[in-house]
Parts: C-alpha cells; structure tokens; sequence
C-alpha cells in the first residue's frame, strides 16, 4: 500500500486529504509539527510527503524540504506543498514560493480556494504514477548500464562482434 505523509497544521485540512486519500486506497499518516513529520520519516518508508506551507509549528516549509532533500534516506522522496484556502498575502506570495520550493526539490505546488477532494486525488494519483514511471524508467537504464561496454566486452551478452562473429578469431594483417 502507498504510504503518504501529510504535515498540515490545521486540523480541518488534515482532515479533508487524509479521508480523500485514504478513499483512494493510500494509507496517510498525518502530523501537525515539523518533529513529528521527521521522527515519522525515521520509522516508515513514504512515497509521498505533502505538506502545508505556511507552517508554525517548528519551522517552516523550506526548513522541512531541505531537510527532506538533504537526508539521503528521503532525498528522492516526491514533496508537494499545499497551499489550501490561501489568505490574500499568500496569493501574492505564491510565485516566489512556488519558485523556492522547486529550486529546493519540490515537485508541485497545490493551490486551493476551496478543498476539492476529486482534484486533489487526481492530482496526487498523477504523480505517484509519473513518479512510479520514473522509477521503472530509472531501474531498466540501471539494468542497462549492467551490460555496458567494459574493456571492449559487454557484461550479460556473448563477445559477438557486430558481424556475428565470435570475438577474438579476426585475423589481423600487419
């Protein structure tokens, strides 16, 4: 089962994407503070973290993400912020958030008046996917590079020359 972490301060917002989410077969583990979030990244795996960004409790968002991208167990770790029923300063301040937070690793930045649980499940849903696809893509150049080319033999496959023929039994001419 997909494990996601949810850092969001406010409870009725907590509330809102960990019942979406867990309608949609994920298993949410929610926590309002910066500590918390970290101890529970020190226990479980998480293939997704989602996170408020406009945190109190502990630090703010960019503490946390570069926390996050800087520890090489949850480094690779999809990070999404959201941003949900925004005041009018956070509007304003939108751009240079989302900017921030891409320059340190984040991969979306969810914006939303009103919670809609259909567009937050499906854009979650999107990026385990693309995220999943990204992994898969990852592994097979990995088994690739398995068979790359080292001192003149491929690993994995026979020492056939392009012409068919077994290497080594060219006669060479001087």
């Amino acid at each position: 089962m997909t494990r996601i972490l949810a850092l969001l301060e406010k409870h009725d917002n907590s509330d809102q994407v960990k019942a979406c989410l867990e309608a949609s077969g994920y298993q949410v583990f929610a926590t309002d503070t910066f500590v918390n979030a970290k101890s529970l990244l020190s226990i479980f795996n998480f293939e997704l973290i989602i996170s408020d960004v406009h945190l109190e409790n502990g630090g703010n968002v960019f503490d946390f993400l570069r926390w996050v991208k800087n520890d090489k167990t949850t480094a690779e770790i999809p990070f999404v912020l959201l941003s949900s029923q925004p005041t009018p300063m956070a509007k304003y301040l939108a751009d240079g958030v989302r900017i921030s937070a891409r320059m340190l690793g984040a991969i979306k930045y969810i914006e939303m008046g009103t919670f809609d649980a259909d567009k937050f499940q499906a854009q979650i849903r999107d990026l385990l996917v693309i995220d999943k696809q990204k992994n898969k893509q990852t592994s097979k150049t990995t088994q690739e590079t398995k068979l790359a080319k080292k001192d003149g033999e491929y690993y994995g496959r026979p020492n056939i020359s392009n012409d068919g023929t077994p290497r080594g039994s060219e006669t060479h001419q001087r």
